[in-house]
Order: C-alpha cells, then sequence, then structure tokens
C-alpha cells in the first residue's frame, strides 16, 4: 500500500475548464475531499489555495520520495468526447500504479482509445520526473460532456474509491454528502439584506480579459474591460446597500448559474464566469424596504460594447424583458469588451 498526495488541479483564480455550470477546480477540489475522507491517514492533500502549475509548487515539494502522487483534473473538448485517462511522463514504462488507475477510471468514465498517455510538454508532468517522484496526472472524464459530468457528481464516492484502490488503500465507510446531478437550479438568495444606514447605494463591478484582472469600478466613473476588442471572461459585482445577483451567458455555449458573491478565489460563487468569452450578462438588485423609503425601488442599470465594433448597446434594466429589452445586455455570439454598472 502506498501514501498518497493528492493535488487538486487549476485554482487561486484559475477556474480550469468550464461546463453545465461547473468549474474544473471546484470539482477536481470536491472530488479530493471524499478521496482524503474515504482514505483517512493513507492520503495527504495537497495545497486547494495554491496552482500546482502557475506557483510550480512541484519544485518546491517536499514529501517521502516513497510517496505516489495523482493530480486531478477533468478534460474539456467536444460536447460528444468523454472518458478518463491518465498522463505520466514520455519515454516512462507505466508502473504498477499507473495501469490501476488508468483501468480503474476507464471502467466508470469509458470512451478514451488511450488510457494512459505520455507527455514531454506539461510542467508538472517534467518536474515531478527530474526530481524523482512517481507521478501521474488523472483526466477524472471530461467536464464538457454531460453524462462523464453527471457520472462524476452521481458516483463521486466511486470514483474516490476506484483512485485510493488504485494504490491498495482500501479506505473506511463514510456519510456520502449530498451530490449534484447537473448544474444546479438557480434560486434567488435567502441571506437576510443589509438594511441601509444612510449610505447612497453604489454598486463595484470587476473583470477578466485576456488573462488579466482589471481594476474596480465603481458606477459610472469608468467602465470595465480592457477594451480594444479584447473579451471580458469573467466578472464580479458588489454593492454596499441590498443585494444583487447576476450570471453571464458563454459564447457558443449557455448561461452559467445566478452568483452573488465578490471574490475571484471562490470558484463557486465569488464571480461569473469561467475563463472563456462572454456575450451576455444578467444583473438584479434587491433594494431594501427602509432604502426604498427614501429614495425609491432601485434597478440595476447596465449595458456593454461588443467586439464587432458597437460602442454600446442599450441600458438594460434588471433582467426585465417588457418594453423591448431582451432581458439581458450584450448579442448573443458576440463577445463583449467593456460592461457598465450604476
Amino acid at each position: 500500500m502506498a501514501h498518497l498526495f493528492v493535488i487538486a488541479g487549476h485554482g487561486a483564480g484559475d477556474p480550469g475548464a468550464c461546463g453545465h455550470g461547473f468549474s474544473e477546480a471546484e470539482r477536481v477540489r470536491a472530488l479530493a475531499t471524499r478521496v482524503k475522507a474515504i482514505g483517512g491517514d493513507n492520503v495527504t492533500l495537497g495545497d486547494f489555495n495554491m496552482d500546482y502549475y502557475q506557483s510550480n509548487g512541484i519544485a518546491t515539494l517536499n514529501i517521502p520520495k516513497d510517496w505516489q502522487i495523482v493530480e486531478l483534473h477533468m478534460d474539456s473538448g467536444v460536447e460528444t468526447a468523454r472518458g478518463a485517462h491518465i498522463v505520466i511522463k514520455g519515454g516512462f514504462d507505466p508502473d504498477g500504479f499507473d495501469t490501476a488507475l488508468a483501468n480503474n477510471l476507464a471502467a466508470i468514465f469509458p470512451g478514451r482509445a488511450s488510457k494512459i498517455v505520455g507527455r514531454n510538454d506539461l510542467q508538472n508532468v517534467n518536474v515531478a520526473a527530474n526530481r524523482g517522484y512517481g507521478y501521474r496526472l488523472a483526466e477524472c472524464g471530461f467536464i464538457s460532456n454531460l453524462n462523464d459530468l453527471t457520472v462524476f457528481n452521481n458516483r463521486m464516492d466511486k470514483v474516490a474509491r476506484a483512485i485510493l484502490g488504485a494504490f491498495g488503500i482500501k479506505g473506511g465507510n463514510t456519510p456520502v454528502p449530498n451530490k449534484p446531478t447537473v448544474a444546479p437550479t438557480p434560486s434567488k438568495p435567502s441571506k437576510p439584506q443589509p438594511t441601509y444606514k444612510g449610505e447612497k447605494l453604489y454598486f463595484e463591478y470587476q473583470v477578466k480579459a485576456g488573462g488579466k484582472n482589471y481594476p474596480p469600478v465603481k458606477d459610472l466613473n469608468d467602465w470595465a474591460g480592457a477594451g480594444d476588442g479584447v473579451a471580458i471572461t469573467d466578472i464580479a459585482i458588489r454593492c454596499n446597500v441590498g443585494h444583487v445577483k447576476y450570471r453571464v451567458h458563454v459564447k457558443g455555449k449557455n448561461w452559467l448559474p445566478w452568483v452573488d458573491g465578490y471574490n475571484w478565489n471562490d470558484h463557486n460563487n465569488g464571480y461569473a464566469g469561467c475563463g472563456e468569452p462572454i456575450d451576455g450578462i444578467q444583473v438584479y438588485y434587491d433594494t431594501p424596504s427602509d432604502y426604498a423609503a427614501k429614495y425609491g425601488w432601485q434597478k440595476a442599470q447596465y449595458r456593454v460594447s461588443t467586439l464587432e465594433g458597437r460602442e454600446y448597446y442599450d441600458w438594460q434594466y434588471d433582467n426585465e424583458t417588457h418594453s423591448g429589452q431582451d432581458g439581458y445586455a450584450g448579442k448573443l455570439g458576440v463577445a463583449i469588451d467593456k460592461f457598465q454598472l450604476f
């Protein structure tokens, strides 16, 4: 039996691949948590707050050389692509752990022609090999394939035990947490609304575009984005009075779930987006009654410009669809490059 060191891929602001309302970083952290819960003292988790690729974390890793490393990921591709496989160092022969892991995962996520792939173009594979660690990267199905994702969500403990079993770890019996079957249906947040305390409402918002974070903007003192035809991929919004929720549409795909947080490190609720160009956004603001008594009921007013060269589309008001509005800002099929909100 080996001792298993588990790295959850991406994170630290990088959601990884996204599909059907889920992000890769969040899903593999959920799986890693179950691997640890079932495997107990035979499993050590890597730092969930770290992206081991961006930080080159394996280069400074200090664990016994007889421990085995598995880095958890989910694949992404066309919607019909499916199946699990593992990646090892190119030119290396797979060891018994590699073979067992590939077979165990492929039994749950069938579909790949090659269950074990050797590569020399991945940093963590190369660094682990240079340091003499037993390492493999596990692609646990395709997040872009609804069948693979549903199996991943509904049979997460089976996936966890398949990983543990490949390293000779039986694991104990643990309570099974509730698991989503597909993307959860968004609902109106039930958290208490902040009451009016004399402040005038303002919105603060921030975006990612072209792989960069751009400074936050308040109301109409600027616009958010890189402009110049650089697509916005993620957005975070907050307000000082009341409550705001928002969601985005990914170009060529679907609407992602509603969120109401403002935190780039929270891949579930801290921002809307999955690292891919967005072409639509909806915002909805709830006004506290004591604030409305003084200033009237408020709506989120927002607009965007797009990469097709149009400076700005018309203002939208919350997610209303009457009076000729679409209920969102943008034009589906054309990426957004600027955003304003007040």
